[in-house]
């Protein structure tokens, strides 16, 4: 997959306030969903919920961002000095009454994470050999003098 196109795609499909800081310089993650070369949908993030898709394949899918956890980071820094923003990624099958959590995995808040049978960031079979492709985005905001 040519991920410089899906980063070009997503931008070109998506609104532009999304790229945007606030007036308060508050940083917002940003979500950009597609499957092969379709542009599924584009949302902010609300801590906790999740986001529910409907795939080209018609299977409802569900997808949770969360911050990651003090614990998380205190662990990476045994490795080294420097790690990058991360984020854990929960995806869900929501085609019964409660979601049903089919894998979870840590990626970078600014980031392209992909599922599908085949693989990727995990391999999901429910979401067939398309997958879901995320790519994720949390800005960062420069105060400026005025």
């Amino acid at each position: 997959m040519d991920y410089k196109k899906v980063l070009i795609f997503s931008m070109i499909c998506s609104p532009a306030h999304l790229l945007a800081c606030d007036d308060n310089g508050l940083r917002q993650q940003y979500v950009y969903a597609s499957s092969g070369t379709q542009q599924l949908e584009s949302w902010a993030v609300s801590a906790g919920k999740i986001k529910t898709l409907v795939m080209p394949n018609d299977y409802s899918v569900g997808i949770k961002i969360e911050n990651a956890t003090p614990d998380y980071y205190t662990e990476q820094f045994e490795t080294g000095k420097h790690v990058p923003e991360m984020v854990k990624i929960t995806i869900y099958d929501m085609s019964s009454k409660s979601p049903r959590e089919l894998t979870y995995t840590w990626g970078g808040a600014n980031s392209i994470q992909g599922y599908s049978e085949k693989g990727g960031a995990d391999r999901v079979l429910e979401l067939g050999s398309d997958g879901i492709t995320l790519q994720l985005m949390k800005p960062v905001c420069v105060k400026t003098g005025a």
